[in-house]
């Protein structure tokens, strides 16, 4: 078949050309030489720019013959240097990966979505990855596959570099926050020691009441030292998170029924508006209940003359909708971009992971976790959650009319 390129289909002068072509008899023989010479060039100039692209292109026709390839595409590609990437093949022909070509030809075939994938390939000692996109191209009245092939190593080289730094950054984080959170109980064990060691010296014994005094201080300190380690680990330690669908409605019936003594002692008010029939999601209820009650738990401490928590769940296209508002004091605005760092705290009392551990366990969940907040009237935190695909299918089937139950 004719390149695109070729059939005028992307030339500036596409209308005049046809024009002069249905009157081609009256068209002095010098005009029609130099309007052809001028679209030739100009076809040649647009082929040089697009070979000089550095991402590879495959322009597909509907029946997945190629119309059009940039040069770039064999060298990203695996090829066997016989000019087996040329336009007018199958894209079944002159792809030789065969992980590529399923994917291409399930793409194609409609069996699977045009999203990005990676493939991996290995290029004398090092791999490079490289990703395969699409987008749709609409020419007049051919609706065209533009399948674009990416060269991503670098950008998965710059990505790691940047998240060892971050990572460097947050251990200098939390090892400053630890040394911080470790240095008053050793301070005070210190003090107490001595105390000891002048009572021995001055009276030469201690009586049980007065070794009682030392020792129980001694032994909060302790227990003080053993939180601020298991708080530690636990929030650097990789979770065992086991998603199972479920839920989340439930999960915040079953917080909100345990917080309800407490709201009541501080004479706070508890609402939710939670959607019914939900789809479900895959989640891991123990870790997702105690994140949810690090953020109520937050949220009371904000409120300590009362007020009202407002928790309330919505699906809002592929994922559900989490939001936790309360009525207190609000965060100020310095410290809203902090609140999720390791050891941040605004407390007087608290080691500053409870927030640090809610956002692990949201990402552990594949979700994401928002706060916005107002200095005197309250904060909202957002949660959303993805809903599974065997979900979407399932509300798909309720939303036609095909009697699919979806659990709430």
């Amino acid at each position: 078949m004719r390149s695109i390129w070729r059939s005028g289909r992307l030339s500036l002068s596409d209308k005049l050309l046809r024009k002069i072509l249905d009157d081609f008899p009256s068209v002095p023989e010098d005009e029609k030489i130099r309007l052809i010479s001028e679209a030739l060039d100009e076809n040649s100039e647009l082929r040089a720019v697009f070979d000089s692209l550095s991402e590879g292109h495959i322009v597909v026709a509907k029946d997945h013959t190629v119309l059009l390839t940039s040069r770039s595409v064999a060298m990203l590609l695996p090829s066997d240097r016989r000019g087996r990437i040329r336009e007018g093949r199958s894209v079944d022909d002159i792809i030789i990966d065969r992980d590529v070509k399923a994917f291409l030809m399930d793409v194609l075939s409609g069996r699977e979505k045009a999203e990005p994938k990676d493939f991996a390939f290995q290029h004398g000692d090092e791999t490079r990855i490289i990703r395969v996109s699409f987008q749709s191209l609409h020419v007049e009245d051919l609706s065209l596959l533009d399948i674009i092939i990416r060269d991503i190593t670098e950008d998965i080289r710059k990505e790691a570099r940047l998240r060892r730094s971050e990572s460097l950054a947050s251990m200098t984080t939390m090892a400053a926050g630890i040394a911080h959170e470790i240095k008053n109980p050793l301070a005070a064990m210190k003090i107490h020691l001595q105390l000891m060691r002048k009572a021995f010296r001055s009276k030469g014994s201690l009586t049980e009441e007065m070794a009682e005094r030392y020792l129980s201080v001694l032994d909060e300190e302790i227990d003080h030292l053993n939180s601020i380690a298991v708080d530690f680990l636990f929030a650097v330690r990789p979770m065992d998170i086991e998603l199972m669908l479920g839920s989340i409605n439930d999960v915040i019936m079953d917080l909100v029924t345990f917080l309800a003594p407490e709201a009541e002692e501080k004479g706070i008010s508890v609402r939710t508006d939670l959607e019914k029939f939900l789809p479900r999601v895959e989640l891991d209820a123990r870790y997702m209940r105690q994140s949810l009650l690090n953020i109520v738990e937050n949220a009371f401490s904000a409120m300590p003359g009362g007020g009202t928590l407002s928790i309330a769940t919505k699906l809002t296209g592929d994922y559900i909708t989490l939001t936790i508002r309360d009525t207190g004091t609000g965060i100020d605005p310095e410290h809203l971009e902090k609140i999720f760092e390791p050891y941040f705290t605004t407390k007087a009392s608290g080691t500053g992971l409870g927030l640090t551990v809610v956002y692990k366990v949201i990402k552990e969940h594949h979700g994401d976790i928002f706060v916005s907040s107002e200095t005197g009237k309250g904060t909202v935190f957002t949660i959303k959650l993805p809903v599974p695909q065997s979900q979407r299918k399932a509300l798909e089937n309720k939303e036609d009319g095909n009697g699919f139950t979806i659990d709430c």
